[in-house]
Order: C-alpha cells, then structure tokens, then sequence
C-alpha cells in the first residue's frame, strides 16, 4: 500500500512544461474556390523537454470552414525529444480571406492536477474566390463597337490577311467573304475564319451590389465573375465597374490578369445600400457615365431593386449604348428558411409583382434580359428571353 501511495504521488507531482514545445504548421494552397479543393494542413509537434502525459493541441480554424479529413484537435502524449506530424483538410463554403491559427496546446499530468497552456501565435492566410460557372455562349455585337481611338467603326477596318486566328462555326450575320470553304467541305458544315480585330472588342460589365439579401448576392457574384471570364475568354477588352455606395472601377485590359483583378475585388465585395439616393444618383452620372465611350456594349448585372439602377438603365439606353441585363433570379431574393410567415409572403408577391413592372419598362427601351437560375445543372439553367 505505502508504495502504491509513492507511485501514484510521483505521477501527480511530475513536473509539467509545455515551454520547450515547438509547432509548425503548412498549408497546401492559400487559395481555393468555394466548396473547391480541399486545404490540407500540416503540423509538425516536437517536445524539446520533459515527456508530457496529456496533451492536448487546438488548431483554430475559420467558422466558415469545415474539416472534411481528420481532425483540427488532438489529444496525445509526448515524450521527450518526440517528433509527431498531424494533418487535417478543410473546405470553405464562402468567399473571404480568412486566417487559420493560432495553434493552443495544453499540458498536464495524468491527473490532471497541474496544467499549463500555451499559445503559439503561427497564422497562415488563405483566400476563397466566388464560384465560377462556365459559360457557353453570351450575345456579343461586334459591329457596332468602336476601335479604342479615334471615331471610325471597327467594319472598315482591313488586314485581315495578317490578323488570322483561327477557324469557328458560321453564325448568323458573317460575311460571305469569311467563310472557309475548304472546313465546310471537309466537315459538311459551314465555318468562318476569326481574325484578331473581329476578337477585340472593348466591352464593359457592370455590378450591382445594392442588394437587400445575401443570397441574391452571392448570385450576383458569380454572374458578374462568369460573365467577365467568359468575355475575357474570348479576346475582348474588359473594364469592370462596381455599383454600390460608391462607384468602383478597374479599368478596362484583356488577358488573365484583367480577370484576376475582377476576381481579388469580388472576394470582399459586400452588400451596400445607399443611404441617400440623391447622392448615389450623382454619383453615377458623374462617376459611371462619361467613363462609357459611345456605343459601347454593356452588360449589366442587377437584380433591380434601387429604382437609381433603373433609370441608369434607360439613360444608358437612351444614350445607344448596347447592353444586356443579366438578373439574378427571384428565387435568390427570397431567404431560405422553413417557414415563410404571412408578411414575407405578402412582401414577396409584392417585390415579384414590382420587378414585374420594371422589368416591362427596361424590355419596352430594347434591352436584353437574361434570367439567371442558380439552382440547377451549371448552364442549362440560364435562360435567355429575347424582348426585340
């Protein structure tokens, strides 16, 4: 009995230390799409000093995220000069940038009589960019574009001998002149050549985030990062402008670079109302319009709440401009739950019956409407319905 009683005295007074334990950590991407690719993380545990019983080890992970492989939170014992390596994997399901870390170990005996914790300040940083839906097909008028100087409309311009790019499939409107009869033959379906100046279009998107719920939103994200890489996509020039408090503007460039901006400024993109519409309609008329050279092609993404938007719209329209108007759908204005009560029935019949209207009004000046669904199989899902 006296040596049970020793024995278990020494292991309740056995000295704790978790001052000689050394943490690393890695992660596998600091970026990734929502509900993309998994993060992996790695921790790498050596106790430098005295064996520990009990440890227990919390790596701290966004709220937004959750583990999908192993676990952010262990308990184990360490002897001394020990070397453990952990890994987990975690996914986010929304846009941001968030921080993982800090790491906090807790030590104690086997008792747990005597604890130390300790916190080690290690953070790695990661961005989530907005999904990204690949687009098939968008309505682009190329015709009635203007060069990036001067006044002279881009069909009289010539070269095309030396600004060759490729083959595609005849579409309704090419001249006779730029179809490849040696593909038609060979494949029994009518092609046309694609030149350089024909790709260079200098087209603007245009966001609206004066929305009043998230998840029309989120929407709204996406269809303004789809509709910008399906454009870049194709060789056009892009400039981007971002409706919301304040007017926001990346100026317009091709290439990859051009969609990395749009994308980097649509990870914090947040929902702004404005306070004062009187100020917000200044703003746009000073800020929005004359940065728009003239009969330029648009595309505006709105869900068509802010009446300011509206008549923006059929200023737009009223100056030539050629714009197709990318709404996100009613259902995505409508906040998911599992009872909608009697007064937001009544406020949804009411907001579908006034987007009604206004959507009557935009299609009465010839613009384009184009209905985006978000539930659904990808693009099948996006329907276009023709108001001319």
């Amino acid at each position: 009995m006296p040596l049970l009683v020793i024995f278990f005295f020494s292991l309740a007074s056995e000295d704790i230390s978790v001052n000689q334990v050394v943490v690393k950590r890695w992660i596998s991407r600091d970026r990734t799409e929502e509900k993309g690719e998994l993060i992996y993380v790695r921790l790498r545990v050596r106790n430098e000093g005295k064996r520990i019983p009990i440890l227990e080890i919390n790596d701290k992970i966004p709220e937004q995220c959750t583990v999908n492989d192993g676990s952010n939170h262990w308990l184990l014992e360490l002897d001394q000069g020990k070397e453990i390596t952990l890994t987990y994997a975690i996914r986010c399901h929304k846009r941001g940038r968030y921080t993982i870390g800090p790491v906090i170990i807790r030590g104690s005996d086997i008792f747990q009589f005597r604890t130390e914790v300790k916190e080690f300040a290690l953070l790695n940083y990661f961005s989530v960019v907005p999904s990204l839906i690949r687009l098939k097909h968008l309505p682009i008028y190329r015709k009635r574009l203007l060069p990036e100087t001067g006044s002279i409309p881009s069909l009289t311009y010539k070269g095309r001998d030396f600004d060759f790019q490729g083959v595609r499939d005849y579409q309704e409107g090419d001249e006779m002149r730029v179809i490849n009869w040696r593909v038609t033959a060979k494949f029994n379906k009518l092609a046309a050549n694609e030149f350089a100046l024909d790709q260079a279009a200098r087209i603007f998107v245009v966001f609206d985030h004066t929305t009043s719920t998230n998840r029309v939103l989120e929407e709204g994200v996406m269809a303004a990062l789809s509709t910008s890489e399906y454009l870049i996509s194709q060789r056009n020039v892009v400039g981007f402008f971002a409706v919301g408090e304040f007017v926001e503007q990346i100026p317009a460039a091709p290439g990859k670079r051009q969609l990395l901006r749009i994308n980097e400024y649509l990870i914090d993109t947040k929902g702004s109302y404005p306070s004062n519409d009187e100020v917000f309609s200044v703003r746009l008329n000073r800020k929005l319009l004359p940065s728009l050279p003239p009969f330029t092609q648009i595309f505006f993404i709105s869900p068509l709440y802010n009446r300011n938007i509206v008549n923006l719209l059929l200023e737009l329209a009223k100056r030539n401009h050629e714009i197709i108007l990318i709404i996100p759908s009613l259902e995505s204005s409508i906040e998911e739950g599992r009872v909608v009560p009697k007064a937001s029935r009544l406020a949804n019949a009411l907001l579908s019956l006034d987007r009604a209207c206004t959507m009557k009004q935009v299609a009465q000046v010839g613009i384009m409407q184009i209905f985006w669904y978000p539930t659904g199989p990808q693009y099948q899902k996006i329907k276009v319905r023709r108001t001319r």
